[in-house]
């Protein structure tokens, strides 16, 4: 029976110190964590910019109303601005006091509106814009991973994609997401007692007033 001895020389040694090193050098390279996966926020970050909204309509003479496709336009129009509008409406028309008195028809304040009364638009045309913010979404899709080997243990490179998305596609005004709207100035405690008798189970609203027990004639019940 043959037997073999193990020689330590110093060969071995340095080769073998060499290959601890190479590995441990190969895995600092490659297993390293990026924060940024850890944060849909910043792996998938919704760009807000802005843009322009107009619509061209033919106003009518005083007393007539809209066509109907004007009319419907004209809705949608200041439907979007109320959702979005970041700037008044300004008004392009020789027809300038008649335009006002539309836009003020459904529903813009005078302070809302901006008049351009010197334009090259012919009468009775009347072109009306605004300026909104407009949410560019991220792309998602990114399944080049292997899901199977993960030794960093980052969270893939789609991860929360679809959550941003969602997001900047659904949210009614972009510009919130850069400068939330002030609040409505409501009460704090007011609100505050209303959900503790929401929780309580008791009536909300004001207190009822006492029960007359008097006819109109005077005569008690």
């Amino acid at each position: 029976m043959k037997t073999f001895k193990f020689m330590h020389s110093p060969f071995v040694k340095v080769a073998l110190l060499v290959c601890a090193t190479s590995a441990v050098a190969g895995c600092g390279s490659t297993l390293t964590d990026d924060p940024k996966r850890h944060d849909p926020r910043l792996q998938h970050p919704i760009q807000v910019a802005r843009e322009q909204v107009s619509v061209t309509i033919d106003l009518p003479a005083e007393g007539v109303a809209l066509s109907p496709e004007d009319s419907r336009r004209l809705q949608t129009f200041i439907r979007d601005f109320a959702e979005r509008g970041r700037t008044a409406v300004t008004v392009e028309s020789q027809m300038a006091d008649r335009a006002r008195q539309v836009l003020e028809a459904q529903g813009l304040r005078a302070n809302e509106i901006v008049l351009m009364p010197d334009t090259t638009l012919n009468a009775p045309s009347a072109m009306m814009t605004f300026t909104a913010n407009v949410a560019q979404v991220p792309t998602c899709g990114d399944w080049s991973e292997n899901y199977a080997f993960n030794p960093t243990n980052n969270p893939t490179a789609d991860f929360g994609c679809s959550t941003r998305r969602n997001l900047g596609l659904t949210v009614a005004d972009p510009g919130d997401l850069i400068d939330a709207q002030p609040m409505s100035g409501r009460g704090a405690a007011r609100q505050d007692t209303v959900l503790d008798s929401y929780n309580a189970g008791t009536p909300i609203g004001p207190q009822a007033a006492p029960i007359n027990t008097q006819s109109v004639s005077g005569v008690a019940k």
